[in-house]
């Protein structure tokens, strides 16, 4: 008997706060992802956490005499762990900048470079190991089967990408996430133009991510599919952000209660993308889950589903990038999204972990692409 086709949605959280490295852990990230397990939980979705480990790292490093960044990091620590309680995964993803960030008062001063593939190859290995290592010895006496297997660079950052693979390789890591047909950030260092496979897992061609490798690789990209938003969706996510912003929602800093220094407010790896640009292309982005309202959210699954129903492959990855640090303001809009999903496609969809997703591909081997 033939099996249905299924969307096996992919839904990952960048769990972090502000990569300029403001925000606190509570507000950006313990609230909003006890949402979401909630939210989930009610609903029989799952999902995985991508948990920045160099953040984490850095505030242990810190000032152990300081009490708000001691209970920050106990805080994230819990949080963590009430991740798998509520039967969640939990994966890594690093932001480098973070690695040697300065504090100056109660602010931190990160680095420019956002990208971990422009690190020389021994901070990459020192990075990968430490992260692994310490959400490894966090998660086991609990858990004593957890794995690091899926990894995802800070800001999409994973160029050049032959020093990282292996770094990543060595230690356990099987899945890497966040590479998306047509994305560039010049700003960067990442360019993902042309991507050889736009839908289904692939071995990566260790010196280009872009492209299909002729063997099996220890490493297995899953992209985001792409799509382009047509105008109304546009429309509704332009006049939402200008709502949030005449009611004064930005409000992720205010605790500080000093001003943020200019230096620390203009850290972004989307610095060239902000400013204005033509082009005859439409714009295109990616599944995702944050600051935006529902009809817009509505419009991208919709329009994914929509395109992909005729695929000729009996199970699709539908990888749904969130961030749970934008949340503040729209928890009505993702419930409701969440829950349309289910209602809608039900028959169709299927939340998996990229546990999950990663023991469904050693079963299958097949289904990941690789240049004959």
């Amino acid at each position: 008997m033939k099996m249905a086709k299924k969307f096996c949605i992919l839904l990952e959280d960048d769990w972090e706060v502000m990569g300029n490295g403001l925000g606190n852990v509570a507000q950006l990230q313990y609230l909003p992802s006890l949402f979401l397990m909630k939210t989930l939980k009610k609903l029989g979705g799952t999902m995985t956490f991508m948990v920045d480990v160099v953040h984490q790292l850095r505030y242990l490093q810190s000032d152990i005499s300081d009490r708000n960044l001691r209970m920050q990091s106990r805080i994230w620590e819990e949080n963590v762990l009430l991740m798998k309680d509520y039967g969640f995964d939990v994966q890594l993803h690093l932001h480098p900048q973070w690695f040697e960030a300065v504090r100056t008062g109660d602010h931190f001063l990160l680095g420019n470079n956002w990208n971990i593939g422009r690190y020389a190859p021994e901070l990459q290995r020192k990075m990968i190991s430490e992260g692994i290592d310490y959400l490894e010895n966090l998660i086991r006496p609990h858990y004593p089967d957890y794995k690091v297997i899926a990894f995802k660079g800070g800001s999409w950052g994973l160029q050049p990408s032959e020093t990282l693979f292996q770094a990543m390789a060595d230690k356990g890591v099987r899945i890497i996430m966040g590479v998306r047909n047509g994305l560039r950030l010049p700003n960067s260092g990442t360019d993902y133009s042309n991507i050889e496979e736009k839908i289904m897992p692939y071995y990566a061609d260790p010196s280009d991510i872009r492209k299909v490798s002729r063997k099996k690789e220890d490493i297995v990209i899953v992209p985001q599919p792409e799509y382009a938003p047509s105008i109304f969706p546009m429309i509704s996510l332009g006049i939402d952000l200008v709502k949030q912003k005449l009611i004064g929602r930005d409000d992720t800093a205010w605790y500080y209660q000093e001003p943020i220094p200019a230096t620390i407010k203009s850290l972004s790896p989307l610095m060239d993308e902000k400013k204005m640009q033509f082009s005859w292309n439409p714009y295109r982005t990616h599944l995702k889950i944050g600051n935006q309202p529902f009809y817009y959210l509505k419009s991208s699954i919709d329009s994914i589903i929509k395109r992909l129903r005729d695929y000729p492959e009996r199970r699709i990855p539908l990888v749904m990038e969130s961030h749970t640090k934008q949340f503040l303001a729209h928890y009505k809009h993702i419930e409701a999204f969440l829950k349309y999903i289910l209602d809608a496609y039900g028959d169709e969809v299927e939340f998996l972990t990229l546990s999950q997703y990663y023991r469904e591909l050693q079963q299958d081997p097949t289904v990941i692409r690789q240049k004959n």
